[in-house]
């Protein structure tokens, strides 16, 4: 294999329908296969793999982009565009993805979800201006979330139950068409694009019933259709200031924990 390889990036002049990789031309044989072996071990899902793969450009049209930490755990940094997608566990990073999104200007409502953290999602950062709430949908919310979906491009759904698989290929059906992201809070309704479950992974500032409460951190797992795409990232929710929190992964949060030690 690495033979028929190399015969592509040889030293002689290309001929028809090869390919000459200039970054190899001038070394030996024996360069040039450790040149290979390099690359190949780089490829992500490669068993052996030393150092991550880069990160393909992304198409902003496709991702609802989410900020900070919250969007590091994400795949491509963000929310896919025309998915469902499943949030559940804990409430607070899918308050840090509200907050993120009407940060960068996108309007959000929420379906459901009577016991929502308005001032959470004020103190991290959200634009309330840009969150349409409805708390009470009616007996019918899928039909409120369609025509929501006409129009406004961020959505949770948050209900109970059900539904019959036509409604939810004619709701699927707006999804896609809208590029809108609607985030569900319950497996139930539909097979979602994208899993991201939410753990409670410990706290900071505690101790034996007193306290002030600096730092939570959660363990989110994100999981596409593909099982092995599977993903786990530690994120932690900290005071900013001012009354703001902000979200950060584990390593940026350790990092600036140090600085703020050493000054």
């Amino acid at each position: 294999m690495f033979d028929d390889a190399l015969s592509v990036v040889s030293d002689e002049p290309p001929r028809a329908g090869r390919i000459a990789d200039q970054s190899l031309v001038g070394l030996s044989k024996a360069e040039k296969l450790s040149a290979l072996r390099a690359r190949m071990a780089a490829i992500d899902g490669r068993v052996g793999a030393t150092e991550p793969p880069l990160r393909a450009a992304v198409d902003s049209s496709r991702v609802l982009s989410i900020a900070g930490g919250l969007g590091d755990a994400l795949p491509e940094g963000g929310l896919p565009r025309g998915a469902v997608i499943a949030c559940t566990g804990c409430k607070g990073p899918l308050l840090g993805m509200l907050a993120a999104a009407t940060a960068a200007g996108e309007w959000t409502a929420v379906v459901g979800l009577p016991s929502l953290g308005l001032l959470a999602v004020a103190e991290m950062g959200g634009d309330l201006s840009r969150v349409a709430h409805i708390a009470a949908p009616g007996p019918d919310p899928l039909e409120v979330a369609a025509v929501l979906l006409d129009g406004v491009p961020m959505i949770v759904f948050d209900a109970a139950g059900g539904a019959s698989p036509s409604r939810m290929r004619a709701l699927l059906a707006r999804v896609r068409r809208n590029d809108a992201v609607l985030i569900v809070t319950s497996t139930n309704w539909t097979r979602p694009d994208l899993e991201i479950r939410s753990d409670l992974a410990d706290y900071t500032g505690l101790g034996r019933g007193r306290g002030r409460l600096r730092a939570v951190s959660y363990e989110i797992s994100v999981r596409g259709r593909e099982p092995h795409r599977s993903r786990t990232t530690r994120v932690q929710l900290t005071g900013d200031g001012a009354q703001k929190v902000r979200w950060a992964t584990r390593e940026t949060a350790a990092a600036a924990a140090s600085i703020a030690r050493t000054g």
